[in-house]
């Protein structure tokens, strides 16, 4: 990917695959290696440009940001939850919504577990 990225190539493809794809490839394979917390410093910097540059349903590029949060929660530190806290604020406001969906509810509880066994 980094040679197809390297080339003399233009357009759409090697933009997304240059700002999100390589980001996304890294950071997913960090979260399967148990590296929490690097997963988070790779995935969030992308997750605004994964919504406008890769194609695909919403529930499709949802699984990238399903994959943060886990990454938050699981890495648990203070900052990452705020994160994983933060994201799910806004969905809230992005969706018009008032209370959290049953997924993102367990999301809420699964942090303040974290929180209060390291408190």
């Amino acid at each position: 990917m980094r040679e197809y990225i390297r080339g003399d190539r233009k357009g759409w493809n090697k933009e997304a695959t240059e700002k999100v794809g390589l980001p996304l490839m890294e950071g997913i394979t960090e979260f399967f290696a148990g590296d929490y917390g690097k997963a988070v410093q790779t995935l969030s910097p992308v997750m605004p440009d994964v919504q406008k540059l890769i194609q695909g349903s919403g529930a499709q590029k949802d699984i990238f940001q399903q994959i943060l949060l886990h990454s938050c929660v699981r890495s648990g530190t203070p900052g990452d939850l705020a994160l994983a806290q933060e994201i799910l604020d806004q969905k809230l406001v992005s969706r018009k919504i008032k209370t959290h969906t049953p997924l993102n509810q367990r999301f809420l509880e699964k942090m303040m577990t974290v929180h209060e066994t390291q408190g």
